[in-house]
């Protein structure tokens, strides 16, 4: 009966302890999964900066490991998303050329590159834009000078002829 008392109080006793102690840590892999989450939600509800933030200060909190290096690819994703400026595009090929810098292992490498790739593509197209439109702007402003001073010709023109006339005019009625 005594031993039966003594097994039922370490029974409740390792019970009581049991229940105390908590849960482990999460690992960085199980960190970098809930960040990328809270990053995802927040850049869905246009936080981008929020979004940028999270996924910063996990890089920080865990540098040199893998799920730091997917942590840069996640904010390049991100940025570009919602990208909206060439400062945008720029901010996310610094952070994809962080991560394709790194030589170890990662897990979205080649989708990387071909975002690097199209984003070069992208500058690319964005440039011959900008040029093909700084020379339509030219063209038309040259347009333009050349239909004012045609203008001031013509006018010029209109001016002698009716002084011209004025005089034919004087000349017509001083005839007797």
């Amino acid at each position: 009966m005594k031993r039966l008392l003594l097994v039922s109080a370490a029974a409740l006793t390792l019970g009581c302890v049991a229940r105390h102690q908590r849960p482990p840590e999460p690992t960085v892999a199980e960190q970098l999964v809930a960040v990328v989450t809270r990053a995802r939600i927040a850049a869905a509800a246009g936080q981008r900066d929020e979004a940028d933030r999270v996924l910063a200060e996990f890089v920080e909190a865990h540098p040199a490991t893998m799920e730091a290096r997917e942590a840069a690819y996640w904010r390049a994703i991100l940025r570009l998303e919602s990208a909206t400026s060439r400062a945008d595009r720029d901010e996310a090929k610094r952070n994809l050329d962080a991560y394709l810098a790194d030589t170890a292992m990662t897990a979205h490498m080649s989708e990387a590159r071909i975002l690097r790739h199209l984003l070069n593509a992208v500058d690319s197209a964005s440039q011959a834009s900008d040029s093909a439109n700084v020379a339509a702007r030219q063209a038309a402003v040259a347009r333009e000078e050349a239909l004012r001073k045609e203008i001031q010709t013509l006018k010029d023109e209109l001016v002698k002829t009716n002084e011209e006339l004025t005089r034919i005019k004087r000349r017509l009625g001083s005839r007797p």
